[in-house]
């Protein structure tokens, strides 16, 4: 999903938590590691990496004190030779840039083996430490999925700081157990609410559904309009972009049956204040995953359900995922155990509307981000004494 959970950051206090960071970053939805980092670090720079496929473009942003004071494009390419070597080429250069002449140990944030390369060129011209935070992991056993989790194992066991964005990661690369210690332990993604004012009252009669995200095969959308077909006062906001031509098959499944005037599909990107005004007209957010074995979803803690929630939506999903039982705990949303369940669970929500939007209020003060990543980073806050 494009950026967008972003926010302006006004800074009012004059202490941080960490001196020097260099962090990898996305403009897809990450929890707002990059705005935490903002807030508490003296100098920061983050690499935001884009997908190998739009622009074809990386960008460096450098912070003082909470203030941008740099920001520039570095080229990458569709090539995915390329795409790569330009990404290990800048991630080198640039963290010798920014360590360069400073007193103080940088640590590196990765979150990708490419992020690890070279570490021993760099260990010996910088004082640099490195933290690996580790968002998926692959069940396919093609060659390439299991040399890149290889690689991905071969930099866990050799880097101080290790973190798992769900515990099935963490059961993956400790050997099936799940490694809970100050620095090596599972982190899933932080949240921060988005304010609705009147948002309840809205949703009391709201009727729209919300799928956002990369429109693509497996994720229940025939399911959704077979619901529409029978349930004509519902309508679908699909916000996001169809891959590899999928937008051909939802045209036809929405054209077969009828639903040109209660499906919004405009198959591009949307901005932040365009997603939020339709989030505000919307009663659920949906989330169905195919629940296949080969499906990485059962070993990630999924952005859209987090982004979902973060806009006080209640969410109907699969069961796929560590975030499940979170769901269920804090009632944010029905779980289902299989796309045809997507009816029923919608249902259930806008017949309870005052339940679930409790829940999400739960949820969301559970995994609030400045608090979850403090506690978590406080290892490595030790690296610069006070």
């Amino acid at each position: 999903m494009e950026t967008l959970f972003k926010c302006n950051l006004h800074m009012t206090c004059t202490t941080f938590r960490y001196e020097s960071v260099f962090a990898l970053a996305s403009l897809q939805f990450c929890g707002h590691v990059d705005e935490y980092l903002i807030a508490n670090t003296r100098r920061l720079c983050l690499m935001y990496v884009l997908p190998r496929f739009g622009a074809q473009k990386q960008i460096i942003r450098r912070y003082e004190e909470g203030k941008l004071v740099e920001e520039r494009a570095l080229r990458s390419s569709q090539n995915i030779f390329l795409y790569y070597w330009l990404w290990f080429w800048h991630n080198i250069t640039e963290i010798l840039k920014f360590a360069k002449g400073h007193e103080s140990k940088t640590v590196v944030f990765g979150g990708h083996p490419v992020c690890f390369f070279g570490t021993a060129l760099v260990k010996m011209l910088r004082r640099v430490s490195y933290l690996y935070w580790i968002g998926d992991y692959f069940p396919n056993k093609s060659l390439v999925i299991r040399a890149f989790e290889w690689l991905k194992r071969f930099y866990h066991n050799r880097i101080p700081f290790t973190y798992y964005l769900s515990d099935a990661i963490n059961r993956k690369m400790n050997r099936g157990k799940v490694r809970d210690e100050p620095g090596h332990k599972t982190l899933m993604w932080g949240m921060r609410r988005f304010p609705m004012p009147g948002h309840e009252k809205t949703m009391a009669a709201a009727k729209q559904l919300l799928f956002v995200g990369l429109v693509r095969d497996g994720q229940g959308i025939e399911n959704v309009l077979d619901f529409l077909a029978e349930n004509r006062e519902y309508t679908l906001a699909l916000v996001g972009v169809a891959a590899n031509g999928y937008e051909k098959t939802v045209e036809w499944m929405i054209a077969e049956r009828n639903l040109s005037d209660r499906v919004y599909f405009p198959n591009r990107f949307h901005s932040q204040e365009e997603l939020l005004e339709i989030a505000g007209k919307s009663l659920v957010g949906l989330a169905l995953y195919s629940l296949g074995e080969e499906n990485f979803t059962h070993y990630a803690d999924p952005g859209k359900v987090k982004a979902y929630i973060e806009m006080n939506l209640p969410v109907v999903m699969t069961r796929i995922s560590e975030v499940v039982p979170f769901i269920e705990r804090f009632q944010a949303g029905v779980v289902v155990d299989g796309m045809e369940g997507v009816g029923e669970a919608v249902r259930k929500i806008a017949e309870d509307y005052p339940t679930y939007g409790e829940g999400v209020r739960r949820f969301n003060e559970h995994f609030e981000y400045t608090r979850l990543y403090a506690d978590a980073f406080k290892p490595v806050e030790e690296l610069w004494p006070r």
